[in-house]
């Protein structure tokens, strides 16, 4: 078998320092892999937000609920909020006056029940 340079083969170290693909190919592999996390991360994040939210109305029902004199609730997330960001629970007055009731933190829990302590 003949390897000398009229075979064609190239002798070691001489290709070692080119790049084996183009600058044009490796930006659209980059590009290619952000959008595919992306496309796989982002589903994760509005199923989250969505569970979230739901259960922050969830819960800010049932505190509004045991204050009689107040007529409906919403929720608002807020980065900035006091005491951290999460979802803030909003009652809606009769006369239409929103007041802060509290701040549900990021992934909000139903609350429990108000019941005789098991401490005796």
């Amino acid at each position: 078998m003949n390897t000398g340079p009229a075979s064609g083969w190239d002798e070691p170290g001489e290709l070692d320092d080119r790049p084996v693909v183009g600058a044009r190919r490796r930006r659209v592999m980059r590009i290619a892999v952000i959008l595919a996390l992306g496309a796989m991360v982002l589903p994760l994040v509005l199923s989250a937000f969505g569970v979230a939210r739901s259960a922050a109305a969830n819960a800010c029902a049932a505190y509004v609920g045991d204050l009689s004199r107040l007529d409906d609730s919403r929720v608002e997330f807020d980065l900035f909020a006091e005491g951290g960001p999460g979802w803030l629970c909003v009652a809606v007055a009769p006369s239409g006056t929103s007041i802060v009731i509290g701040n549900l933190g990021l992934m909000p829990a139903y609350p429990r029940p108000a019941g005789p302590s098991r401490d005796a």
